[in-house]
């Protein structure tokens, strides 16, 4: 397996909650071999790769999985009177498992179906990160708008909306399949398979 960290980047202040900075700390990239030279080989070897999804149960060929952790400052005369969360710091980041084509010279059809499979795949994934670090200035406001005894509490309800919100997407698009990800392509067994 590959590991790739990209490049920190700072997201900057969070919409809805003055002062808060959301810091994204790169997408560690992992990936794993697939080894085949026809469409029916390497749908055995993708087969044999699948992990469960930690949400649902279903077998998966790439998932996205993100940390997110916060700091903040109380602010108020004391912990449990008047206290608000000051200075919030939202880290995210994430592990992104995805497969890759270990075949030195693969058949033409073969390559084409891999690369329109990865690229979809690649992409379903990237919109489950573009949508956690969308709803991050949601988690800064709600822990901003409690008082501090109740903040780390709104936060971890934030998530939880956050990986519902990533279920339902999943499931709204059979983890990927209603936008493309699926191998072989249909049109790559007709190919492969006509005389």
């Amino acid at each position: 397996m590959h590991a790739l960290w990209l490049s920190a980047l700072l997201l900057g202040p969070a919409t809805g909650s003055p002062g808060a900075r959301i810091i994204f700390d790169g997408v560690r990239m992992d990936r794993y071999p697939v080894r085949g030279r026809d469409v029916a080989a390497v749908r055995v070897a993708l087969d044999a790769a699948r992990v469960r999804d930690e949400n649902d149960g279903t077998l998966v060929e790439a998932y996205t999985h993100g940390r997110v952790h916060w700091t903040w400052k109380a602010a108020g005369p004391d912990r449990d009177a008047g206290c608000r969360p000051q200075a919030i710091t939202i880290r995210f980041s994430a592990t992104m498992r995805l497969p890759y084509l270990d075949e030195p010279d693969p058949p033409p059809a073969l390559a084409q179906a891999w690369q329109r499979y990865a690229a979809n795949l690649e992409a379903h994934e990237r919109e489950h990160l573009e949508r956690i670090r969308r709803a991050l200035p949601r988690l800064a406001a709600a822990i901003a708008a409690a008082p501090c005894a109740k903040a780390d509490t709104a936060g971890a309800a934030v998530l939880e909306q956050i990986r519902a919100e990533g279920c339902a997407y999943d499931q709204e698009t059979g983890h990927g399949r209603s936008e493309g990800a699926v191998f072989p392509p249909p049109e790559a067994m007709q190919r492969e398979w006509s005389y």
